[in-house]
């Protein structure tokens, strides 16, 4: 039996995604049929093929890190700064985000986190501008 593409996963992944399962839902599937394969390396590729395929079939993806789930009228405007057009949304709760969000999409991203904001504070007071 032949060896499912990275391509194919990630044509499944947004036919899934596009038909209404969850993008972690879509996630868990890909995580285990990797592991199941012995293909966990692969999984950063994966990944950037499931970007390339959402953004081909106009729907880009935006990842939205922060502590705690986000609004979606908080995504949408993330979205708009980032200039996405139909986007598909991801969400990352991480815990270590003291506050605030970031979102990426493609090579974009936007971080409005605590802890950026604190470090372009003190690179202020260090450079004395």
């Amino acid at each position: 039996m032949a060896a499912v593409s990275t391509h194919e996963l990630a044509r499944y992944a947004v036919d899934q995604i596009e038909s209404g399962v969850s993008s972690s839902n879509v996630a868990q599937q890909i995580a285990a049929f990797l592991l199941e394969e012995r293909r966990s390396r692969d999984h950063a590729s994966v990944m950037r093929a499931i970007d390339e395929e959402l953004a081909k079939r106009g729907s880009p993806q935006v990842v939205i890190t922060s502590a705690f789930e986000v609004s979606i009228e908080t995504k949408k405007q993330l979205a708009g700064m980032l200039d996405v057009k139909n986007p598909v949304f991801s969400d990352v709760i991480d815990k270590s985000v003291i506050g605030g969000v970031k979102a990426r999409s493609g090579d974009s991203e936007i971080d409005l986190t605590v802890r950026a904001r604190m470090n372009k504070f003190k690179a202020t007071i260090v450079s004395g501008k």
